[in-house]
């Protein structure tokens, strides 16, 4: 690893993190939609940090390819998939799983340019998400979902939205404890009762790890309105671990006391540019699978977006500064933020 730089070596520091931090994500695992959206008979197009790329089934699984057919630079987005080959909309070249060229239907039989080939990304189907990356060898495994395959827990699929920050400002804002009582005051916190309790970070392999020992939500919040609880309960005491998948992935774990019951948000953040960035939610519960309660969770979560977006669409610079002097830090209240913005220094300025 390198050393890292002094944030007053010169004027410049911050910026070159954020440029450094921006040039390094290739190295790691980004959700690009949800596998419900990828048919079998037509390839799809993403952009990931300013690539746009097409996926499509091929031969049983998902490729990945540059957006674009080496013949006249036409998007392969607008082709389909035909004979478990990609199949280009403009002169009908038609591409492998291995993204070889197989066919020139103008000039049938001749034979075909070795750099008719298309450029590959390594690509993952897991926990209902497509994960690609873009480096050949990525830094960590694909963020994991242990409760996903567990027929207890019914799961609801949030549609995917896009704000114009970066990704890492949407992160910290996701993890952020400190904002709950004002930003949401009366659903996930109280005004009143603004203290972030003691809690530890710690790293742990890939993952950022930390908790809320001690938390109590309103009773009448869309997410626990379903709770089978005593009607005069007004407040909802949970536990909550984070467990935060480096850089961009939060699996959050609720324990439900009273109950012994639990709810699971899966949040995952695309970076499609420098300050843009698309977000992946899976909810889930083990309580209450009726569809009147997933609309009661999707309208809640509707409203703590809502909430959430103007704040961290108004932050300047729209990318996290990983210089810790850049802005003022609290201790103990702003001890996730910190720990999760020196980590994103050290990729920001690790070797290759």
């Amino acid at each position: 690893m390198k050393d890292l730089k002094h944030p007053d070596e010169d004027l410049e520091t911050n910026v070159l993190s954020d440029q450094n931090l921006y040039s390094a994500l290739d190295r790691f695992w980004h959700p690009v939609m949800y596998s419900s959206e990828l048919p079998a008979d037509r390839p799809v197009g993403a952009v990931l940090l300013e690539e746009r790329i097409v996926l499509a089934r091929l031969e049983g699984e998902v490729q990945v390819f540059r957006d674009l057919c080496p013949h006249r630079g036409t998007a392969l987005s607008l082709g389909w998939v035909e004979d478990d080959c990609l199949r280009c909309a403009y002169h009908g070249w038609k591409y492998g799983a291995d993204g070889r060229c197989t066919e020139i239907p103008a000039r049938f039989g001749i034979e075909i340019p070795p750099k008719a080939q298309l450029k590959q990304y390594r690509a993952a189907e897991q926990a209902g998400l497509i994960w690609v990356c873009l480096a050949d060898a990525p830094e960590y495994p694909v963020p994991e979902f242990p409760y996903f395959e567990d027929p207890s827990y019914r799961f609801i699929q949030v549609d995917e939205y896009e704000w114009e920050c970066s990704a890492q400002r949407r992160v910290e804002n996701y993890v952020d404890m400190a904002h709950f009582a004002w930003v949401h005051d009366g659903v996930l916190g109280d005004s009143a009762h603004p203290e972030v309790p003691d809690h530890d970070v710690w790293r742990e392999g890939g993952e950022l790890r930390f908790g809320n020992p001690r938390m109590s939500e309103p009773a009448t919040s869309g997410k626990n309105k379903s709770l089978p609880i005593n009607s005069d309960t007004s407040e909802v005491d949970v536990s909550i671990d984070y467990r935060l998948f480096m850089p961009f992935t939060v699996l959050l774990d609720q324990w439900i006391q009273v109950l012994e019951q639990r709810y699971l948000l899966f949040f995952s953040v695309c970076p499609t540019g420098p300050t843009t960035c698309k977000s992946f939610t899976l909810m889930g519960r083990d309580y209450s699978f009726g569809k009147e309660t997933d609309q009661e969770m999707l309208d809640f979560n509707d409203l703590v977006i809502g909430q959430d977006r103007p704040i961290v669409q108004s932050q300047r610079p729209e990318e996290l500064p990983v210089d810790l002097t850049a802005e003022i830090q609290i201790r103990g209240a702003d001890r996730i933020c910190v720990e999760y913005r020196r980590w994103l220094r050290e990729i920001a300025f690790a070797s290759d």
